[in-house]
């Protein structure tokens, strides 16, 4: 309706404010009825309050439902019918900013409309995430940080904290954290699932991808959304996490498997079948092995995120790495403090075994991990590809010359680091002995194959559990590593651990001997693979840049006599070149 701004009452009480609203002539405000930002317009102001109707706002007639299910909500001045709404027209909940479908609160004479799910959101709450005070439910006209999911949000809805003026939760991270339900066997807490987070720097995931040079270059591709704990600083990727193992998407007829991998031995190159975009081999898809299908799982994100928010009672959840184990996994106490760091520093250990441990290895708190993460060939590697690999004839050079190599790292290095993620683990018993829970799964599968394997040790039974550790910590990283991503720096701490288990433990590993010496093998066929492709495209650019060095320097050569600066400060430099630096000095 236009208004005449020279009959404007000067002041009016209105239905939606308990203080008179006196008539401001300009100003720049949101309206606390329709919620638009107004710029130099006037408007009813409580100046007590600071608060504002615009004009038309302020002298609307009263809006009835009679009849009609509706509400009255603190957010809006008129009662809300609920209404059903076609997602189609893109309409946005003022409290979350999520599009409405369905049913739907909504004055359409202000174009306000609030999910039902959000209108009936308490006004108070207690929240772990913020244990220590209540939080209130406000809109807001400016912009906040989730401490949750760390977006910044605008004119939108948050649960605040009136005494920690910084602590604020969005709608859409309340949601979906009323309840945590997802059951993470490697965390003692249930996690949410939060599918808009703005940036997880430090994935927890025991087996994560962020670990893997060549699959963590892929993850800022996928989705933002996150496992996190409301208990405790534990958040995940999506794509590192507990993931259904079975999902029906309307992009394919037949229900979606998830598996760590499907590779095809005849192609070099992979792809999604619903994005149609390259895919990482090294990452988990959701597969239909009838038809070929394969998809990413943010590609199907949907439909995972309904699993999520609905019952998990009959959804089998699955880890990375879960296709390796035959066994069917058991629940492990995690109730216990005690990590892998107090196991290594046991009470049980005897003087020799503790000597050796401080021999062979190192606790390093600040370790970001011992492995090497380069897998292109370096320089060394390319100089000793050409100049030896070529020239072994049977598998006996092969095995020496690795074992010399071995030997030689050994002797160079002494101890191998413990990484500060490793020694929090928390340990569970398997079978009598003590794991961190990331491998339990690993070893209850090793003892069930090879029941004997520690019978011969005469080690405490502290000093066999740490062997287990590093004998499993070996089959995880070649369960997560690709024959493409070894590197030789990896095969030498997988046969440092190797050594350490069969020598010190005296455990009876020889099919992990006999694997690694096939793994050595494939590897240097590898190697010779890449002699007759990559490495001579290496040396081929490496020659054009050194030939644009050469030409480079052949014009400083012919350009700098004619330049006096330089002149003076290469005499300079050749009067001084043996002289003490503080000479002339005092």
């Amino acid at each position: 309706m236009k208004i005449d701004q020279r009959v404007v009452p000067p002041e009016i009480n209105h239905s939606f404010h308990h203080h008179t609203l006196i008539y401001r002539h300009l100003g720049s405000f949101y309206c606390d009825s329709c919620h638009k930002l107004f710029e130099d317009a006037p408007s009813y102001h409580c100046y007590e309050c600071n608060f504002d109707l615009d004009v038309e706002c302020g002298l609307m007639a009263p809006i009835r439902c009679e009849g009609q299910e509706h509400i009255e909500h603190f957010s809006h001045q008129h009662p809300m019918p609920l209404v059903l709404i076609d997602p189609q027209h893109h309409i946005q909940c003022c409290a979350c900013q999520s599009l409405c479908s369905g049913p739907t609160y909504a004055c359409t004479t202000c174009e306000y409309f609030l999910h039902k799910s959000c209108a009936e959101l308490p006004l108070e709450i207690q929240h772990p995430s913020h244990s220590f005070h209540p939080l209130f439910l406000r809109e807001t006209y400016w912009s906040f940080t989730c401490n949750i999911c760390k977006k910044e949000k605008e004119n939108a809805f948050t649960y605040d904290c009136k005494q920690c003026s910084e602590f604020h939760m969005c709608v859409k991270c309340y949601h979906a954290s009323i309840s945590p339900s997802i059951k993470y066997r490697y965390h003692e807490h249930l996690l949410c699932f939060i599918e808009d987070f703005s940036h997880l720097a430090h994935c927890k995931a025991s087996d994560n991808y962020c670990h893997q040079p060549k699959a963590s270059d892929d993850l800022h591709h996928l989705t933002n959304s996150v496992f996190l704990c409301l208990n405790c600083d534990f958040k995940i990727h999506f794509i590192c996490g507990p993931l259904p193992s079975t999902i029906k998407h309307e992009c394919h007829m037949h229900p979606l498997i998830l598996i760590d991998s499907v590779v095809d031995a005849n192609s070099e190159n992979y792809y999604c079948d619903v994005c149609e975009f390259e895919r990482n081999p090294r990452i988990r898809v959701y597969h239909c092995k009838e038809c070929q299908y394969i998809v990413h799982p943010h590609c199907v994100i949907s439909e995972i995120a309904k699993v999520f928010k609905g019952d998990l009672g009959g959804v089998t959840l699955k880890v990375i790495g879960q296709d390796f184990w035959e066994q069917p996994q058991e629940e492990w106490d995690m109730s216990s403090s005690f990590t892998l760091l107090d196991l290594l520093s046991s009470n049980h250990l005897d003087e020799l075994e503790k000597g050796i441990l401080e021999e062979r290895f190192k606790w390093d708190k600040s370790s970001k991990g011992e492995e090497d993460s380069k897998v292109e060939v370096a320089d060394e590697d390319i100089d000793e590809i050409i100049t030896r690999y070529p020239f072994f004839n049977q598998q006996e050079d092969l095995t020496n010359f690795f074992y010399k190599d071995f030997d030689e790292f050994c002797s160079k290095e002494k101890t191998l680091v413990v990484k500060s993620s490793e020694l929090s683990l928390k340990i569970v018993r398997v079978q009598g002995y003590s794991i961190p829970v990331t491998l339990a799964p690993i070893l209850q599968t090793l003892l069930h194959k090879y029941p004997d394997i520690s019978s011969d040790s005469k080690c405490t039974l502290a000093m066999k559990s740490i062997c287990f550790f590093f004998l499993c910590k070996l089959i995880n990283s070649m369960c997560t590593t690709t024959f493409a991503d070894i590197t030789k720096n990896l095969l030498r701490h997988w046969f440092f651990y190797m050594g350490f288990v069969n020598d010190i433990g005296e455990f009876r590993i020889d099919f992990v001997e006999q694997h690694l010496k096939m793994v050595t093998g494939a590897f240097f066929g590898l190697q010779m693979f890449r002699l007759e492709t990559e490495i001579p495209t290496i040396l081929n650019n490496k020659l054009e840049k050194l030939q644009t060095q050469i030409i480079q320097l052949n014009e400083y050569k012919e350009s700098s006599s004619k330049h006096e600066f330089i002149k003076e400060h290469m005499h300079l430099g050749g009067e001084l070149k043996w002289k003490a630096v503080a000479q002339d000095l005092f």
